[in-house]
């Protein structure tokens, strides 16, 4: 079981790194993360098998937060990168889960956004001369949310339920 909860953990935490380190490299989520996301929470559904009314519970916070990603993609309050990356990782977690997930994300949004007002405000320009800089720093308008979003995941997956469901009793 400890060599299927390691399993579980990369492959939930592989493609969420991938997608922070294109946020911040491009201001941009390729629609292939959110999709490899999702083909493994499909993937490993018959390894954390507790029964259907789980899988229902699962597929039901995924459905819920594509709603709330498509809609705030549609207000403009968050890029469509993000919107996805946002649901397929939502498909890994219940609602209890969910919750922590959105705490933790809305924590590490608030740093990173401080971060990033203090680096505009602060960085002297003749720094920003790499590609990661002006990505962060000269634009004054985009976050690269997917970095707050792929921290909280990555921060709530080993408390989730379905993490929880491969560690030894």
């Amino acid at each position: 079981m400890a060599i299927l909860s390691a399993l579980i953990f990369f492959i939930f935490a592989i493609p969420q790194v991938l997608a922070a380190l294109s946020d911040a490299n491009s201001m941009k989520i390729p629609n292939r993360i959110p999709l490899i996301v999702l083909a493994g929470f499909l993937v490993m559904v018959p390894f954390t098998w507790t029964g259907l009314p789980d899988l229902m519970e699962h597929l039901m916070v995924g459905l819920t937060m594509f709603a709330v990603g498509f809609a705030m993609f549609a207000f403009g309050w968050m890029g469509g990168g993000d919107s996805k990356l946002l649901a397929a990782t939502a498909f890994w977690f219940t609602w209890s889960d969910v919750y922590v997930y959105i705490a933790y994300t809305g924590i590490f949004g608030g740093l990173l956004t401080v971060f990033l007002l203090l680096g505009r405000k602060y960085v002297p320009v003749r720094i920003l001369t790499t590609h990661w800089a002006m990505t962060m720093f000269g634009d004054e308008k985009k976050i690269p949310y997917g970095l707050a979003l792929a921290a909280g995941a990555i921060v709530t997956f080993p408390v989730s339920d379905m993490f929880r469901a491969t560690l030894p009793m």
